[in-house]
């Protein structure tokens, strides 16, 4: 069984290199994994939480999860605490294509993927820091069972009964025997480390799981854009001076003290450019 596994996509996100162009980038990367699985004949997606942000989540975001979920592929989500259930989440208020579950328990509930292979997954229902969704579970059925779910303390994995765990939250990749953080797909701050991406996971009978990391990242496009050669002629120090939106906008980023040179470049570069397009 075939497994495309992803996490902490974090749509209308909020970190610093946000703006117009970054955030369609990101729509841009989820369709990437989307054809992905269809391409790869993966058995089903799943999404270990943080797909997009509760307080920054706009209507044409809901839309847009839901057509591009669409697909001739399960898809399994399990809500994390950026992008919690409840009545109010795109979760609920989407009318979801037939091949698409959420998962809507805080404790984790089974969905069978195949004869002998069971998928416990559960969901955060409010805001708050992620808590550990393996607390206190136990399995209970024969066959191989696999969880999905937003932050969890790893060690919990053995004593569960797991065979393997897909997990969200940590935004540094991380794979173990018996558990999986993916990472965030495509770059959300500077400095990130580890080989990130859609991890293409191979579920064997015995319930061991071999994994291939796919670069799916539609902002990498964006890294040759920086101060120099999208804008060769502007003052950024002048532009900084200006009682205007773009003014604010650079003197915004220059003071952004997570952000290094190349970044602020990029950001710079990128955020004027929509800027004038609109």
């Amino acid at each position: 069984m075939k497994l495309l596994l992803f996490a902490d996509l974090h749509l209308d996100t909020r970190f610093p290199s946000a703006g117009p162009v970054r955030r369609k980038a990101l729509r841009d990367t989820l369709g990437r994994i989307v054809d992905l699985a269809q391409e790869t004949g993966a058995d089903a997606m799943l999404c270990a939480g943080d797909l997009y942000e509760h307080d920054r989540c706009s209507p044409s975001t809901a839309a847009f999860l839901r057509s591009s979920f669409d697909c001739s592929v399960p898809v399994y989500l399990a809500p994390g605490n950026d992008d919690w259930y409840g009545p109010q989440s795109v979760y609920q208020q989407v009318d979801w294509t037939p091949n698409v579950h959420v998962f809507s328990s805080e404790s984790l509930t089974p969905v069978e993927l195949a004869d002998g292979v069971t998928l416990w997954g559960a969901a955060h229902l409010g805001p708050g820091p992620a808590r550990d969704v393996l607390d206190g579970f136990a399995v209970t059925r024969g066959g191989v069972n696999l969880a999905l779910g937003h932050g969890c303390a790893p060690g919990d994995v053995a004593i569960t009964g797991l065979n393997h765990a897909f997990l969200g939250h940590v935004h540094t990749p991380e794979h173990a025997v018996n558990y999986t953080f993916p990472g965030n797909p495509d770059p959300l701050t500077p400095g990130e480390t580890g080989e990130r991406g859609a991890v293409l996971c191979t579920v064997h009978e015995d319930g061991s799981v071999s994994r291939e990391v796919i670069d799916v990242s539609a902002s990498r496009s964006l890294e040759w854009l920086d101060s120099e050669t999208a804008f060769p002629l502007l003052d950024f120090d002048s532009v900084a001076a200006e009682r205007t939106v773009r003014g604010q906008f650079v003197r915004d980023v220059l003071a952004d003290a997570d952000l290094d040179e190349a970044m602020r470049g990029r950001v710079l570069a990128t955020g004027l450019r929509a800027l004038e397009e609109r």
